[in-house]
């Protein structure tokens, strides 16, 4: 860990050489506060009425500079940008301007849109899961497992069929070890991805070999794959049945209820005003008996059946049984062909709090690997594999022996850590889901690569993308602007700002000393790009 901090003050040390050593001379310095040309530059090629080629305008844009500098100053004098409230906004902003630059929004958008063509079909699967274990598992823990995993698909493809097999496994009501279970709809990000990668890769009537995850390992076969039709919403009045167990009569009569009900629709009475006057389901009830869009598999069967049955928004069913009683059903709205652009952010959420957040952040860190010349040392790597054999990673035997071992295992530009660096890293830092050594010592030495070329990449921004700088600078000064701004003139009528406005100019110029750089002015033709 000490090595990592190392790092990170050595980059700012050679950023802040290069920075002193890249020639951009002093426009003007305000309030003893120097102006780089490249900032003047910047912020006057933001102004449309400005052009850098006439000495003329470019004069007029030097006063009004100058004053936008000046009150910047004023409000620093009054220590607004020591405030809290103003540390946390640019804090906010830095860190959502730094996470632009320190992504690849192409690489994103494409792991994105693996998960949106996916959204386009439903799978249906038989599923047989031999559990592993619990608890925190070696190579060796899962050997027997995989062994009757791997059984069980040789009998299918011997010739038994895969629904028998998954039935004789489960058959003994006390074995715990297994599950069959048939799943009629599944969609991207409800399980685990490499279970998921393995399903809508499939055809039907395919069966996987084996395929583990971190609870055990998995046979799928794929019944189907169906066109998703999307989203509907519905508004409906139910009628319960008076218990989870009716009678006949109690149907009977909770049905002719339900008709009547239906009867008031057709004769033209409000569908909204009838669920607030008869609906049992109270919440919806008092919004018209609205609920929320849903798809395939997320309502009981005879409900989302009569839901993605209609053709035409208003069109009303006749009363549906389910369970729990019966449904008078309203198509409010469909959502057939959703767009890339509409789920994008609710993709990009949903991944980036997952282990998917590796497909997103990919990209980036390929192309973080290249400039920052990273190098892997396989065989001091397979080292530590070896150990993750033996014990988690967790484990104080890991770690002991991991910190004896001190083989370079990855370097960065002119930056070397070793085996037990990262074991320290390990033990200190992050933590992952992964229950097996193995794929736990993986996915905290992608996260720790990820760290040290994240943090590589952060304390060069400036360096790498000059307009990072002046970005911030800019939106710095304009929170500044607009306090002092509100505070000495825009909290006034608007018949007094005008004259404010005047003698708080007046006042600066009188306040602060401006020292404009004339020659590089007359000069500035030669600096522009």
């Amino acid at each position: 860990m000490k090595k990592i901090g190392m790092l990170f003050v050595a980059l700012v040390l050679v950023t802040t050489i290069e920075a002193k050593e890249k020639k951009d001379p002093v426009v003007m310095t305000v309030a003893g506060k120097e102006i780089p040309l490249s900032e003047f530059i910047y912020m006057a090629r933001k102004d449309n009425s400005v052009d850098l080629n006439d000495k003329k305008s470019v004069d007029h844009y030097v006063e009004l500079f100058k004053v936008y500098k000046l009150k910047v100053a004023d409000a620093e004098s009054l220590n607004i940008h020591k405030a809290s409230k103003f540390e946390k906004e640019l804090g906010d902003y830095t860190r959502q301007l730094q996470e632009s630059y320190l992504s690849d929004k192409a690489s994103e958008d494409s792991a994105m849109r693996v998960v949106y063509e996916r959204l386009k079909y439903i799978p249906g699967f038989k599923h047989i899961l031999f559990y592993l274990p619990g608890g925190e598992l070696v190579p060796k823990d899962t050997v027997e497992t995989y062994n009757k995993a791997v059984e069980a698909y040789n009998r299918i493809k011997n010739g038994e069929s895969f629904e028998s097999t998954g039935e004789s496994l489960t058959s003994d009501p006390l074995r715990k070890d297994v599950l069959y279970v048939t799943e009629a709809h599944v969609y991207p990000m409800q399980m685990f991805k490499v279970l998921e990668d393995k399903i809508f890769s499939m055809e039907p009537g395919e069966i996987s070999f084996p395929v583990r995850s971190t609870i055990g390992f998995h046979l799928f076969k794929l019944d189907r794959k169906i066109p998703n039709p999307g989203k509907v919403r519905v508004a409906h009045i139910l009628t319960s049945f008076p218990s989870p167990n009716p009678t006949d009569e109690d149907v009977e009569q909770v049905r002719m209820k339900s008709d009547s009900i239906y009867r008031k629709i057709l004769s033209g009475e409000d569908f909204s005003v009838l669920a607030e006057q008869y609906s049992s389901d109270t919440i919806t009830a008092k919004r018209g008996g609205l609920l929320p869009y849903f798809g395939l598999g997320e309502m009981v069967e005879p409900f989302e059946k009569a839901a993605f049955a209609f053709e035409k928004i208003g069109d009303v069913s006749e009363p549906v049984k389910t369970r729990y009683g019966f449904h008078i059903l309203k198509l409010i709205d469909k959502k057939t062909d959703m767009s890339f652009e509409e789920l994008e952010s609710q993709m990009y959420g949903a991944m980036k709090r997952t282990e998917r957040n590796f497909d997103l952040y990919r990209g980036f860190g390929e192309k973080m690997k290249v400039r920052h010349g990273y190098v892997l040392y396989p065989e001091a790597y397979a080292e530590l594999q070896r150990l993750a054999d033996e014990y988690f990673p967790t484990d104080t035997s890991f770690v002991y022996r991991g910190l004896e071992m001190a083989k370079p295992l990855v370097h960065f530009d002119s930056i070397e850590f070793n085996q037990n660096d990262f074991v320290d890293y390990m033990n200190r830092r992050p933590t992952s889901a992964k229950t097996l050594s193995t794929d736990y010592m993986q996915e905290i030495f992608d996260l720790f690569v990820r760290e040290v070329l994240t943090e590589m990449e952060r304390e060069k921004l400036e360096q790498t993308y000059p307009e990072y700088k002046m970005i911030l600078n800019e939106y710095y000064d304009g929170i500044l602007l607009f306090e002092i701004s509100n505070k000495r003139v825009w909290s006034r009528s608007a018949e007094e700002q005008e004259k404010l406005e005047a003698e708080w100019i007046k006042e600066l110029n009188e306040k602060y000393p401006v020292t404009v750089n004339k020659k590089v002015i007359r000069k500035i033709k030669k600096y522009l790009d």
